[in-house]
């Protein structure tokens, strides 16, 4: 059954029988979790209608085609070495511990900072594309960054050097390599940081140009695996963009990036499902976006992509790219973008009213110090939010800690309030400060 025709079944039956009104619901002691954990249940009693006009639709497909091939139309690194200064003046002055929990010796930045050759930035300035998972690294080398796991949220899994994951088929700008070789510091449309080389491969500008050239398609299911000549290349999340050659009714054609022998782009086509693979961007309406959503249920918190897992940006600017909407990766900058609605100086109250007036379901981010979520509309009343978070700010005994939820949740913005330790004054509705409706015209941070 195809998803379009599984949608409406799913919601028809939602309605007739109400055999799921409660799916999950008690999955999670808070009672903030108790409420339905399907983002379609909740998408059921809106209109699947476009949410956006069809001319700002090509606007914001048009942006972000830009956005994301921008590596690509740069002839220098974007602040290598001022970023790369910041990293060591941050984490290579001691108070950091590594996988041990054990504290770092000065000695081990010293190294990395070595190895990183930051004088050497420009050096190489190659466009490239990401031809399997990997991630970008603040330093080369896979070894941890931790802070004290004796302070409150932090250690485990907390990697500092973890910047984000990246997908396969993105382009990249190589400024250089690392002292042995084996790590490129690279630039992508929304991060920059250290990736191994060979999860890239080099293209010229004639390639990049040719793989420009396509419409693009989005991976819509969860981990689809890609084949070239019946060999696995890679497990591709939702969320990853691939040039689309040849669309069909039930399957469609993709081209997909493999590194060839001497380093370079070599470019095979695979077929794959109309189930996990739709054209960019996917139609713009609720229930469009929250059979999106489905993909991201439960999934494990990773804190910039660690051990392959989303954080709270993450999820959110996966969810949104495949329906043609572009945004940074960190959770300021995701609250800050389009037409932005400060919520600063409200009660709680004040905040849930706004946020229902004029928040546009599974369309609007709410963003707060650290973290940012997807407004899903109202449950009894409440307003819900669907986010990847890692824990709830707790105190006993005047000592700070952490409730772990650690996965992606639907939730109430008074998560938490039930914990008899729960931090006064720390809930979700406490610290919202701003919405953001992106799909609208505003600004676009850099």
């Amino acid at each position: 059954m195809s998803r379009k025709i599984s949608m409406r079944c799913f919601c028809a039956f939602l309605f007739l029988t109400g055999f799921l009104v409660f799916f999950s619901v008690r999955a999670e002691a808070l009672a903030g979790l108790s409420v339905p954990q399907s983002p379609m249940f909740h998408a059921a009693s809106l209109p699947d209608v476009p949410l956006v006009p069809a001319e700002r639709r090509k606007e914001l497909l048009h942006e972000m085609r830009e956005r994301f091939f921008s590596p690509w139309a740069q002839t220098e690194p974007r602040k290598a070495k001022e970023t790369l200064e910041w990293v060591f003046d941050r984490y290579g002055k001691g108070g950091i511990f590594g996988e041990n929990l054990q504290p770092r010796p000065f000695s081990w930045a010293e190294e990395q900072r070595k190895a990183s050759r930051i004088g050497a930035a420009g050096e190489l300035n190659r466009l490239a594309a990401s031809v399997r998972p990997s991630s970008l690294r603040l330093m080369p080398t896979d070894e941890p960054v931790f802070l004290s796991p004796d302070l409150p949220g932090e250690g485990y899994p907390f990697d500092y050097l973890q910047n984000s994951l990246v997908h396969p088929g993105e382009p990249l700008f190589v400024s250089h390599l690392s002292e042995d070789g084996l790590w490129a510091w690279c630039d992508t449309s929304y991060a920059s940081g250290w990736m191994k080389l060979h999860d890239l491969a080099f293209a010229d500008r004639a390639a990049a140009e040719r793989w420009m050239g396509f419409p693009l398609a989005a991976v819509v299911s969860e981990n689809t695996v890609f084949r070239r000549e019946g060999t696995a290349l890679f497990r591709a999340k939702v969320g990853t963009l691939l040039p689309l050659v040849r669309k069909g009714i039930a399957g469609h054609l993709v081209a997909v990036p493999f590194r060839d022998r001497d380093g370079n782009l070599g470019v095979s086509q695979a077929a794959v499902s109309a189930d996990d693979v739709e054209p960019v961007p996917l139609p713009l309406t609720p229930w469009r976006l929250a059979s999106a959503a489905e993909e991201f249920t439960g999934e494990l918190y990773g804190w910039g992509g660690f051990l392959g897992n989303r954080d709270c940006s993450a999820m959110t600017r996966d969810l949104l790219l495949p329906f043609g909407i572009w945004l940074p990766r960190n959770s300021a900058a995701q609250a800050g973008t389009g037409e932005v609605i400060p919520l600063d100086g409200l009660s709680p109250a004040e905040k849930k009213a706004l946020i229902a007036g004029k928040g546009v379901p599974f369309l609007t981010l709410l963003g707060m110090p650290g973290h940012v979520m997807l407004y899903i509309g109202t449950y009894r009343g409440e307003p819900l939010v669907l986010h990847n978070m890692w824990g709830i700010r707790t105190e006993r005994n005047g000592k700070e800690g952490r409730h772990v939820v650690g996965k992606n949740v639907i939730s109430t913005l008074d998560l938490g309030s039930d914990l008899s330790d729960h931090l006064p004054g720390r809930l979700l509705a406490d610290r919202l400060n701003r919405m953001a409706l992106p799909a609208s015209r505003g600004t676009m941070p850099d």
